[in-house]
């Protein structure tokens, strides 16, 4: 199952399809602090990508798929910055 959730805590898991977006909107919705774990994420439909950027949970852990780890976990952390432009302008 691509989502795991309780209380205050989610873990998405494998391929996170647009079916699972209305399940983990009501949880975004219903948790007072949700924190949300990708670790064992390896694709996200962008649904699911708006949910999290629109309800900005506490990610809990990063996602080992390279992909997420590196263009959409900045996103969901606000983190990167000007750095994550890098090498995107020239000289």
């Amino acid at each position: 199952m691509p989502l795991e959730l309780h209380d205050e805590n989610a873990s998405l898991i494998g391929v996170v399809t647009v079916d699972e977006v209305e399940q983990l909107v009501g949880w975004l919705r219903s948790s007072r602090r949700p924190r949300v774990s990708l670790r064992r994420c390896n694709h996200l439909h962008t649904g699911a990508l708006q949910a999290l950027l629109l309800f900005r949970p506490k990610i809990s852990a990063a996602p080992k798929d390279a992909f997420l780890a590196t263009q959409v976990l900045p996103l969901l952390t606000g983190a990167g910055g000007e750095t994550s432009r890098q090498g995107t302008e020239p000289p």
